[in-house]
Order: C-alpha cells, then sequence, then structure tokens
C-alpha cells in the first residue's frame, strides 16, 4: 500500500498564509502594547502569545480554538488601528480587554497541547501478530473397485448422511511488523473507519486490532490522523 502523495502548492499556500498574517498582526500588536505603556522587551510578548496561540489551534484544528484565537487577534487588531487612526483614546474597556488577551491564550495553548492525543512516547517496538491458518485437509483414500461394486446396493437403500468432520491441525504463526507496516496498517483502517462513521479511529480500535498498549495506540493515532489531514 503505497501513501498518498503530498499536494506541495496546499502545504506552501498554507505557509504563505500564516507567515504574512502572523507578520501584519504581530506590528499591529507590538504597536498596541507600547501604546499602552509597555516597555519594549515586554511588548513583544503580546504579538508573541496571541500568534502561537492562533498557531496552536490551527496545528491541531479545534473549531472552538480557531474561533477564540481569531478573535483575540482581531480584537488586538482593531484596538491597534483605533489608537493609531486617533478615532479612539486610550481608555478603561480597551485595557481590560488587552490585559486579559494573553490569560486567555496562555490557558487555550495549553490545553491544546494537553490533548489527551498528544501522547509523547518513543517510536513503537515491532508488534507480534498472530496469524491463524488451517492445514489443508487430508484427501480421504478411495476403497478398492471391488468393495464399491459389493456395497453399490446396500448403499442406495440408506438414508444419505454427512459423516462428522475430523478435527484438522491448527498452525499458529507469529508475524513481527515492523513501525512502517503497523503505520501502513493503520492508516488503511483510518481510512475505512472514516468513510464509514466520519470520524477518525479511535484509540480502542487501534488497541483491539494490533493488541497496544493505551500509550502506543494513542501515538500511533496521532500520527495517522496528522497524515490523514496533511
Amino acid at each position: 500500500m503505497t501513501t498518498p502523495a503530498v499536494d506541495r502548492t496546499r502545504v506552501w499556500l498554507r505557509r504563505l498564509s500564516l507567515a504574512a498574517c502572523i507578520a501584519f498582526t504581530a506590528h499591529a500588536e507590538y504597536d498596541l502594547a507600547r501604546t499602552l505603556g509597555a516597555d519594549p522587551v515586554i511588548a513583544v510578548m503580546l504579538p508573541v502569545a496571541i500568534d502561537a496561540y492562533v498557531m496552536a489551534a490551527l496545528r491541531w484544528f479545534r473549531a472552538l480554538d480557531v474561533t477564540l484565537s481569531l478573535a483575540l487577534m482581531g480584537a488586538a487588531q482593531v484596538g491597534a488601528h483605533l489608537l493609531d487612526a486617533r478615532v479612539m483614546a486610550v481608555n478603561i474597556p480597551l485595557v481590560v480587554v488587552v490585559s486579559l488577551l494573553v490569560p486567555v491564550a496562555l490557558w487555550r495553548t495549553h490545553a491544546l497541547a494537553r490533548s489527551e492525543d498528544e501522547v509523547t512516547t518513543p517510536a513503537p517496538s515491532p508488534t507480534p501478530v498472530q496469524v491463524v491458518t488451517s492445514a489443508p485437509a487430508l484427501p480421504e483414500s478411495t476403497p478398492p473397485a471391488w468393495e464399491v461394486s459389493s456395497t453399490t446396493r446396500a448403499t442406495t437403500e440408506v438414508t444419505t448422511s454427512v459423516p462428522a468432520t475430523s478435527p484438522r491441525q491448527v498452525v499458529t504463526e507469529v508475524v513481527t511488523l515492523t513501525p512502517s507496516e503497523l503505520r501502513k496498517r493503520a492508516l488503511k483502517l483510518n481510512r475505512q473507519v472514516v468513510t464509514e462513521t466520519g470520524k477518525p479511529v479511535t484509540i480502542d480500535r487501534l488497541r483491539s486490532e494490533y493488541d497496544l498498549s493505551r500509550r502506543d495506540a494513542a501515538e500511533l493515532r496521532r500520527e495517522i490522523v496528522e497524515e490523514s489531514r496533511s
């Protein structure tokens, strides 16, 4: 199974848009902090806090955080441009709003980074998967022709019955999956689950399918979901 090719145009368009927007908004956010009396070094922290939250929201793409982060960025932009155009003077409501931007950004950035799907673990080791195969049944021996001719009449007079199936030998073979092969299988399973339910595969499903620990299953799910979105 081959991994779908990444559309480089989309990747670079996202990066270009992010870089341009951060550069533009950071300048206004810095001016806003300076206008409210912050020292130059401290004023830099306002755009850093807000823009870090915006990038985290876009990275993990939670609808609530995308909306809230852009609202914080927009509020800082509106305040900065109103002050710069001298349409509005510094007042108490403006100071209160700007003062709350950084604590809210701090809270939501850490909430995103501590998501249950974001578990830092080493690369999963090869996981043995048991594959059960059945040995081919041995062909039944054919009776001699003289026995067939002597029992044909008797056989036709007896109700036909199906003999009990003799037990077959079962062979258990242990197959070790490499991390690459495990990722490929998990990607295929994730696409199947998304097609059926519209949602990514769950951690519990990965644990039951590949006999993983919860930490390994969470790390594997994070990787395949991120790769599917890219």
